[in-house]
């Protein structure tokens, strides 16, 4: 039997049940929960491997996935809810020690193989055109 290393990481992307110390962070562990916000801030690193990206955008995104994952989770939601979240990711920065980014980036790489790992893409059927065999809604 072929190694299926996208089920190994789907499995340890969501075995972890304690938070991850990552220099003075602690950071929630990886979930759907996690994921869903990734798409909703468009962090490709953790959405996409293979994304080129330029420095200063590689620095937003590796900000705005800290402050997500290591902010009290209600005040995480309430900035998604009320488009605040640029504000809090910028005032996050500045409490952010830059001691903290290599091991911080090491983290994030492990953890943008298992978001891709669980990212789920439905592929259209065989032979189909588009929404003509899609079921109806109801």
């Amino acid at each position: 039997m072929p190694d299926d290393t996208r089920t190994e990481k789907l499995e340890a992307a969501f075995a972890d049940e304690e938070e991850t110390v990552v220099g003075s962070l602690r950071l929630r562990p990886f979930s759907l929960g996690t994921l869903n916000v990734c798409r909703q801030l468009d962090l490709t690193l953790f959405l996409d491997g293979e994304v080129e990206l330029d420095d200063e955008e590689k620095q937003r995104q590796i900000v705005a996935f800290a402050w997500a994952q290591s902010a009290p989770l209600p005040e995480v939601l309430k900035a998604l809810r009320s488009g605040e979240t640029d504000e809090r990711i910028a005032e996050f920065e500045f409490q952010m020690d830059v001691g903290d980014l290599p091991e911080l980036i090491m983290e994030i790489q492990r953890i943008s193989e298992l978001a891709a790992a669980a990212a789920v893409e439905v592929a259209p059927k065989p032979g189909s055109t588009g929404d003509e065999d899609a079921p109806p809604n109801y």
